[in-house]
């Protein structure tokens, strides 16, 4: 990155409000903990969320070593959008825009964005040598005074984009991973949804008689998740474990209702088949007492023998 792109502030076009979250958390000093502010509030502080809860349109990778802004040429990788720098020890944070966000919470199994993302980071993080316990909940604001930030020349990129950096044996090992990915970074988002989805599978048939509590079906999601997300290394924000059980909760109970029904017409389609199955070539099938001119029941009681009283030969 040329000496010339150095800035000490970030252009307009990075702090876009509708690519940052509305109410970030933020804070001065890690050790004194976060905190909730309007964004305009948020850009204040020197550390800062950049994604919205439901979506990733910065990948941020933390290189805790001198020389973390030259840690992208160094892996062969596209410049980054930016790059903000502690000038004390020369550690950085290096940042790459997505052109178009990918949802981390969509439980309508529009899940391969999300899935190839992760891999694409995994794959990132490793030819960086970032930290892989970095949570990605805050990074260091590229507004804000006490970093060197350094300006790629791209907002964003592709998905693909980012992926061409790679060659297909490279990445293949990390999408091969996607499918039960490494819970760091955005791996947790998918294990998550993974783990909640399957759970949520069973636990909503015992809200099929009771379809007027879905607040109480969202809350038992909600504390499951929080359960889940308890055992990653370093878990995710609340919010965004907010945010994937709301979408796990509000997919299973909508798609529920339809796949009972149409267990249920499955099911009475196949008594129906094997109904007719058993009728094939029977008496029931046949139906003799029709040709006799007498009624059924009269039939049976005159092959058993059996005399009905007051029907006689009817």
């Amino acid at each position: 990155m040329p000496a010339a792109a150095a800035q000490t502030f970030a252009p307009p076009e990075l702090v876009t409000p509708s690519r940052w979250p509305k109410k970030p958390y933020c804070a001065d000093d890690l050790a004194d903990g976060v905190c909730i502010r309007a964004l305009q509030s948020a850009l204040k502080r020197a550390y800062i969320q950049a994604n919205p809860p439901h979506l990733r349109v910065w990948s941020i990778y933390d290189i805790d070593r001198p020389g973390a802004a030259l840690a992208w040429e160094d892996a062969r990788l596209p410049c980054p959008s930016w790059i903000a720098v502690n000038l004390e020890n020369l550690h950085g944070h290096l940042v790459w825009g997505l052109s178009a966000p990918v949802l981390v919470d969509s439980p309508d199994l529009r899940q391969k964005p999300l899935r190839y993302l992760c891999a694409v980071e995994a794959a990132f993080r490793a030819r960086l040598e970032a930290d892989q316990g970095y949570s990605g909940l805050l990074t260091k604001n590229p507004t804000h005074q006490r970093w060197r930030v350094l300006r790629g020349p791209r907002v964003g990129y592709t998905l693909q984009e980012l992926a061409d950096c790679f060659d297909a044996e490279e990445l293949s090992r990390h999408v091969a991973k996607s499918k039960k990915p490494e819970e760091v970074g955005l791996g947790r988002n998918v294990a998550l949804f993974d783990w909640l989805r399957h759970w949520a599978y069973v636990a909503i048939r015992r809200y099929r008689a009771a379809r007027n509590q879905f607040p109480q079906w969202q809350a038992e999601c909600y504390e499951k998740s929080l359960g889940r997300n308890g055992d990653f290394p370093r878990p995710l924000d609340s919010r965004e474990c907010y945010h994937v059980a709301k979408s796990v909760a509000k997919w299973t109970w909508r798609k529920d209702a339809e796949a009972h029904a149409r267990f249920l017409a499955r099911q009475a389609a196949k008594g129906r088949k094997s109904g007719q199955v058993r009728r094939a070539g029977s008496v029931e099938e046949a139906k003799p007492w029709e040709a006799e001119g007498i009624c059924r029941r009269t039939w049976y009681s005159r092959k058993s023998g059996l005399i009905v009283p007051g029907e006689g030969d009817s």
